[in-house]
């Protein structure tokens, strides 16, 4: 066999792999997400911007699937204001305002928690993913994958880059890029724990890289129980 052959024998085997392992490191990953399919999870947002105070709020999201969520302020300054999501349309509620206001899934909700943050979006579902290479992360070894949105897919970012890893498969970064190729924030998967048998999240930390600030967002409370329908229509969602 020629050494030109065996070259590219070797380039296209190491052009297939790389894809096959993505799709297994994604799903592993996404084992965490899945765990807690409907329910309502208690969160603080902790948020600071350079020369202003940090700011501190309480929120209740409450989930089904990944197509449907509701996010109720638990603050005392803005109480009576909720998100609501249903597949790829959002809506903000505000205790001023008798009728839902549509929001994009950028919108922020604090600091640099956004929309699309809370409304669960699937990797696994929406994204292509290939392996890049691999990383040491915090001691831990990682294999970066890029992520390229499906053509159908509705996702505020058309690529994400996440770091996954290997021996525990849990997602530990990512990287949200805007459609220019810029960076538009960071976030590092902090803490995992085990509550009720569960591994769930406990702790992330999003950094903005187009508005600078950062935002520490604590998983306080998973709760698993049987969510309304009515919550998660706009018309219905302020009833609890």
């Amino acid at each position: 066999m020629s050494e030109a052959l065996l070259a590219a024998l070797l380039a296209l085997a190491s052009a297939g792999a790389p894809s096959g392992d993505a799709a297994a490191l994604l799903a592993r990953a996404e084992r965490v997400r899945d765990a807690f399919p409907e329910g309502v999870l208690t969160i603080r947002v902790t948020s600071w911007a350079p020369g202003q105070p940090a700011k501190s709020g309480r929120f209740e999201v409450a989930v089904r699937g990944r197509e449907k969520s509701r996010l109720k302020f638990l603050g005392a300054e803005d109480g009576g204001t909720y998100v609501v999501s249903v597949g790829n349309e959002s809506w903000l509620l505000l205790p001023t305002s008798k009728n839902p206001i549509r929001v994009p899934a950028s919108h922020r909700i604090r600091g640099g928690l956004a929309v699309a943050d809370v409304a669960r979006t699937g990797f696994a579902d929406d994204y292509d993913a290939v392996v890049e290479r691999e990383d040491d992360l915090d001691g831990r070894r990682c294999a970066v994958l890029r992520l390229s949105a499906r053509k159908r897919a509705s996702v505020a970012y058309p690529v994400i880059r996440v770091w996954v890893d290997e021996k525990e498969g849990l997602y530990r970064k990512a990287v949200f890029l805007v459609a220019s190729g810029r960076t538009a924030k960071e976030a590092t998967f902090d803490a995992y724990e085990t509550r009720n048998g569960t591994l769930v999240l406990s702790k992330m930390t999003v950094t903005d890289a187009l508005r600078p600030g950062t935002t520490i967002v604590e998983y306080l409370d998973y709760a698993r129980r049987k969510v309304p329908d009515a919550w998660f229509d706009p018309k219905t969602a302020r009833v609890d």
